[in-house]
């Protein structure tokens, strides 16, 4: 099973925050964790975000407030030409480096109730709100001393004050991975998220949990509201979205990428979660702009 990582996040002795650009041809940081909080801006490239248990994509200009220990990972979509870039910058901090008494005082309540929802993950849709934190990202980089602690909490303010987001990761997996590293919830959803694009059963995850068969499908569906086999084709279906959105795959391409051994079953299963058959979905979403600009790409639909 592919691991987990504990990322350390190095800082100075005259920094109590650390902002850094990332630039990689075609990847960011695997299936990852840190205690830190983190504001990643995406500078340019499209790819796929994995946060606790949601999939989602990201292009150019997308902001994300990752909150602490919640795993997660950019993927970049890769396109094998010289000129095509993943490009990011990401500033990462502890949430009590002001001192866990800062956040007692009333004016620091709303930045307060911003990082206790970032447990979830943000993602910030508007471009007035992306467009100025880019600006204040930007301003850190030529400042040192307090003047960079004014910024990143100014950054925060102007997140907080966005009426445009989404929260991506379910409160049922924050709750599992708040109890301890070990709870058994935590360990079921790692197994699935790494795992998803191959065959796995429940039999599979109950015994890797010490569990039977039975006992696992009861403690599953108590925590989730879902059988072992509709969660996992939810996580599938998402996935497989966006291999679609981005253009990677045709509709059987995403299929079998996505853990799908057949494609009558990925239809029945497309149209079960979303409401559309994968041809419907594609018509009904894709818009005109998508496919313009510098990373323009041919959508392939299935007949």
């Amino acid at each position: 099973m592919k691991p987990i990582l504990l990322r350390h996040v190095e800082t100075t002795t005259s920094e109590s925050f650390k902002v850094w650009k990332n630039a990689n041809p075609y990847t960011h940081n695997p299936w990852h964790y840190h205690p830190e909080c983190e504001i990643t801006l995406i500078d340019e490239g499209i790819g796929v975000l994995f946060a606790g248990d949601c999939i989602s994509h990201y292009r150019k200009n997308d902001l994300v407030l990752i909150g602490p220990n919640l795993p997660h990972e950019f993927r970049a979509s890769q396109y094998h030409s010289p000129d095509f870039k993943t490009r990011s910058t990401a500033i990462h901090f502890r949430w009590d480096f002001p001192g866990a008494a800062f956040y007692k005082i009333p004016e620091a309540k709303i930045i307060y109730d911003l990082l206790n929802n970032a447990k979830r993950g943000i993602k910030i849709n508007d471009s007035l709100t992306q467009g100025i934190v880019k600006m204040k990202i930007a301003e850190i980089f030529r400042e040192k001393g307090i003047n960079r602690i004014n910024i990143l909490f100014s950054i925060l303010q102007t997140i907080a004050d966005s009426s445009e987001h989404e929260y991506l990761s379910s409160q049922v997996f924050i709750d599992s991975i708040q109890e301890n590293a070990d709870n058994k919830m935590y360990w079921a959803y790692k197994f699935i998220m790494n795992n998803f694009r191959e065959k796995i059963s429940q039999e599979q995850l109950a015994k890797e949990l010490n569990m039977t068969s039975s006992s696992f499908s009861r403690f599953f569906k108590k925590r989730t509201h879902k059988s072992f086999v509709d969660y996992v084709n939810e996580i599938r279906i998402g996935y497989a979205c966006k291999l679609l959105l981005l253009g990677d795959q045709n509709i059987s391409g995403a299929a079998y990428e996505s853990g799908f051994e057949n494609i009558s079953n990925f239809n029945k299963q497309f149209l079960r979660v979303k409401g559309f058959t994968p041809s419907q979905y594609l018509k009904t979403f894709i818009s005109d702009k998508e496919d313009k600009g510098p990373h323009s790409r041919r959508l392939i639909v299935d007949e």
